[in-house]
């Protein structure tokens, strides 16, 4: 079966005669028409929104849709599609998964900082579109966005099958969405489109003033955590929450990922080494 894929459904409609319902969704900036069967369609008690939905075809090469998981989002419609115009080569999963993250984001006194990067609009369109790096990695257009998206997912995800509460998974889950987003700092306050090194986790606290403020008046406990994982930590640093160990796991094992993927771009397929900074990096792949 077909992997599942991110669509914005505008509208079910259950068929009067058949077992069957009409589904129209948004995939790839277009709108799709597709069937689905009438259970599916009562069992999401679903109409629009945000979905993850698994795609195949019919004889007749009609879409049919074999499932449906709503994602429960504050994003509307049309802002979804600004996002996808935002996003480097309109790539919807990542702006999928964004959202999916957001959703799982429900804590109250953390709502603000959902509020504020789905609300900044030019925040937003550059923290969807900038690099993440100058020249290590995910140093393209959407680098960081990716870069943002991948800690944020490793952050939660261990941080759930590790059994750490989860107030500390969706604390950790916006430190590792938000740990560089100063690094658009530059772009937005100093007229220059290059990326720019910096100190970049003081710009983030700079970018992220509101939200942090009322989660200092709200909840003090959070916010202590949330800025020591947000703040640069100096050499000696000595840990004070577990889940920092987490976020700091998942960080390298993005970074260093996609860097690798860099270095074997270019290289053909059966390549199965390479040389970076006079060491050998190697890899395996269907290939070898």
């Amino acid at each position: 079966m077909n992997k599942p894929i991110f669509v914005w459904i505008r509208n079910i409609k259950f068929s009067a005669n058949l077992p069957t319902a009409n589904c129209e969704f948004i995939s790839s900036n277009s709108t799709v028409q597709a069937i689905t069967s009438a259970e599916i369609a009562r069992n999401c008690q679903f109409t629009h929104g945000l979905a993850q939905v698994i795609l195949s075809h019919d004889y007749n090469a009609n879409t049919v849709v074999c499932a449906i998981k709503p994602i429960v989002t504050k994003c509307s419609e049309q802002q979804y599609c600004q996002m996808l115009n935002f996003s480097h080569h309109n790539y919807e999963g990542l702006v999928g998964r964004f959202l999916r993250l957001l959703s799982f984001v429900t804590i109250i006194e953390l709502q603000p900082f959902v509020d504020f990067i789905l609300t900044k609009q030019e925040i937003l369109q550059l923290f969807m579109s900038s690099e993440a790096s100058f020249k290590h990695h995910h140093s393209y257009k959407g680098g960081l966005f990716e870069h943002s998206i991948e800690v944020a997912e490793m952050t939660y995800q261990n941080a759930k099958h590790l059994g750490h509460s989860d107030i500390e998974c969706q604390t950790g889950l916006i430190a590792a969405l938000f740990h560089d987003i100063g690094k658009i700092y530059p772009t937005l306050n100093m007229n220059t489109d290059k990326y720019c090194s910096g100190p970049h986790e003081s710009y983030s606290f700079a970018l992220l003033a509101q939200p942090l403020g009322i989660l200092g008046t709200s909840n003090s406990r959070i916010f202590s955590m949330l800025t020591d994982l947000l703040a640069s930590k100096p050499y000696g640093h000595k840990t004070r929450y577990a889940i920092e160990h987490v976020l700091k796991q998942a960080d390298r094992s993005s970074a260093e990922s996609n860097y690798a993927k860099i270095k074997f771009n270019t290289l053909p397929p059966h390549y199965y080494f390479t040389k970076v900074n006079g060491n050998v990096m190697y890899r395996l792949n269907s290939s070898s």
